[in-house]
C-alpha cells in the first residue's frame, strides 16, 4: 500500500504508511505494532507521565545517518490528538534521549491532512518549547 492509495485513514493505514516513509527516509524498521512481517514495537519506560505505564509506539525505527531512534504514531481522528493517552505518548517519546542533542529522538506522527493545523496548535500548547524541533507532523491526504 502506497500513501496514493484510497483515502484510507484508519489507524492501520496510517500505520503502514509510516512504514512507509520510515523505510523512504532510509530508516531501518526495529518494529511495528500489529504489522505481519515486523515484530512488535518495544515499550519505552515511562518516567512519571500520565498513568506512568511504559508506553509502545506504532512504529520504531533507527536513522543510521544520525544514529537516533525515531518513533511514530498514527493518528486518525481528531480525539486521538490530544487525548489523555497521547498527551502521555508525546511526553514518553520526546522524553526518551532528550540529553543526546542531536542524536535525541525524533517522533513523526501520522494523520489526515485536514488536522494537521490542528496538531500542530494543539502541540505548542500541550508540548515543552525545547521538543517541539522533534516532533514531525505528517499528514495524508487522500487519493
Amino acid at each position: 500500500m502506497t500513501l496514493a492509495d484510497a483515502g484510507e485513514t484508519s489507524h492501520a493505514s496510517l500505520v503502514r504508511a509510516l512504514i512507509e516513509l520510515f523505510v523512504g527516509e532510509g530508516f531501518e524498521i526495529k518494529g511495528a505494532k500489529g504489522v505481519d512481517g515486523y515484530p512488535p514495537a518495544s515499550a519505552i519506560p515511562n518516567d512519571g507521565y500520565g498513568s506512568s505505564r511504559p508506553r509502545q509506539a506504532d512504529v520504531v525505527g533507527f536513522d543510521p545517518a544520525r544514529r537516533r531512534i525515531v518513533f511514530g504514531l498514527a493518528r486518525p481522528h481528531r480525539e486521538s490528538l490530544d487525548s489523555e493517552e497521547s498527551l502521555e505518548e508525546y511526553n514518553v517519546f520526546l522524553d526518551h534521549n532528550a540529553g543526546l542533542g542531536d542524536r535525541a529522538s525524533v517522533l513523526y506522527i501520522m494523520m489526515p491532512e485536514d488536522l494537521l493545523a490542528e496538531f500542530t496548535s494543539l502541540i505548542t500548547h500541550y508540548i515543552h518549547r525545547e521538543y517541539w524541533h522533534r516532533v514531525i507532523p505528517v499528514g495524508r491526504g487522500p487519493s
